[in-house]
């Protein structure tokens, strides 16, 4: 009896663990349930970027440039690829079915950015003591001077840039704890677009180097004489447009790891993520330029004029541009809202056709910080 009463026992005690068991699972499925129905299926999402922008064009080098240089007077090829911050807004909405692990989300985003630079220096430049025939008191007289003479430069140029950069991605969470606990990561496939526009206007004219010599002009035992200043003065012109617009295959991958708190009351998390995408497309480059020099024997004398004839180049091909970036952010999430702020790069290689008589390529860059504000609904 008591070997049977104790089998009894142990067939009680095992009965009872697992219903404790059962119910433990029960109530946290029921729970989960509870949160994957609470959970938004849609995201909206708006923000503002200020980037720096890479991707230098070749350089147009004016008449004259070398003697501006070595008379102290700036150059123009110091303000060519001068291009400020962009500015710029993006925003994104992302639909995740009940009950899914799929996240469906489409992105864009849009910078533009432009510069005026203006540099005008002038400076005064001294020759020898020379012979310089003067009136004095009504007669005609002879003094050493030091003649002098106003050299300068006055460069102006203007560039733009705009682009359109936009996703349409399919993402799987793969769920939490793939990099820890509280960890919770989506890789995503799709299609990346992106579309870029340069623009560059540019002005140069100088006057950078003048001479001085002696001469005299003789009657009989009389002498008169005279200062001549050689000089020469130039003027270039250059306009350039280059964009690509190219579309391919993408794969990124987001990562969001709490900190601080939950997300039911308010949680702070790191975000980080990175991209790749290969893009097929066109891209275009146009450019044109001419120059012209004019020398001038004497201040007053008139000028021999040399002009350099037009050139005018179109280009255009298909091109394979491959493209990588990433962000890290810290962001402050609640159920159905969330702030974030980060920095970001993005990263597309021989984007540009930045030649000017021929074809040559440069990497074109974005990166810089970012903020963003999102806001969930449905459930």
């Amino acid at each position: 009896m008591s070997e049977l009463h104790n089998t009894a026992s142990a067939a009680k005690i095992r009965q009872a663990l697992l219903a404790t068991a059962s119910a433990f699972v029960l109530v946290a499925s029921i729970s989960d349930a509870t949160l994957a129905a609470d959970r938004p299926t849609v995201w909206i999402e708006g923000g503002w970027h200020f980037e720096d922008v890479m991707g230098d064009a070749d350089l147009f080098v004016p008449p004259l440039d070398a003697e501006a240089r070595a008379n102290g007077l700036p150059s123009l090829t110091a303000v060519e690829n001068t291009l400020g911050h962009t500015y710029g807004a993006e925003g994104s909405v992302s639909f995740q079915p009940k009950g899914s692990d799929w996240v469906f989300t489409a992105s864009a985003r849009y910078g533009r950015s432009q510069t005026i630079r203006r540099m005008a220096v002038d400076k005064i430049i001294s020759g020898p003591p020379l012979k310089q025939s003067t009136f004095q008191s009504g007669a005609l007289g002879v003094e050493t001077v030091t003649p002098t003479y106003t050299i300068y430069a006055d460069h102006s140029f203007k560039n733009s840039e705009a682009h359109v950069i936009a996703d349409f991605q399919v993402g799987k969470d793969v769920g939490i704890g793939l990099f820890g606990r509280g960890t919770d990561t989506v890789i995503s496939f799709g299609a990346r677009y992106a579309q870029m526009n340069a623009a560059s206007k540019g002005h140069s004219y100088a006057n950078p180097q003048a001479s001085f010599s002696q001469f005299a002009i003789t009657f009989g035992t009389f002498h008169k004489y005279a200062i001549k200043i050689p000089n020469q003065r130039s003027a270039a012109f250059m306009e350039r447009t280059d964009n690509l617009h190219a579309i391919g295959p993408s794969l990124s991958m987001k990562n969001t790891t709490g900190l601080l708190g939950t997300p039911e009351e308010g949680q702070l998390a790191l975000d980080w993520g990175v991209n790749a995408a290969l893009l097929f497309g066109r891209q275009k480059a146009k450019t044109s330029h001419h120059s012209t020099v004019r020398y001038f024997p004497s201040v007053d004398a008139l000028p021999t004029v040399q002009t350099n004839p037009p050139v005018n180049r179109t280009r255009s091909r298909m091109v394979t541009v491959p493209n990588i970036g990433g962000f890290a952010a810290l962001s402050y999430r609640f159920p159905n809202a969330m702030l974030s702020a980060g920095y970001r790069a993005d990263f597309f290689f021989g984007a540009k056709d930045s030649g000017l008589e021929t074809r040559t390529t440069a990497d074109v860059g974005f990166h810089g910080p970012f903020a963003t504000v999102s806001i969930g609904i449905g459930g």
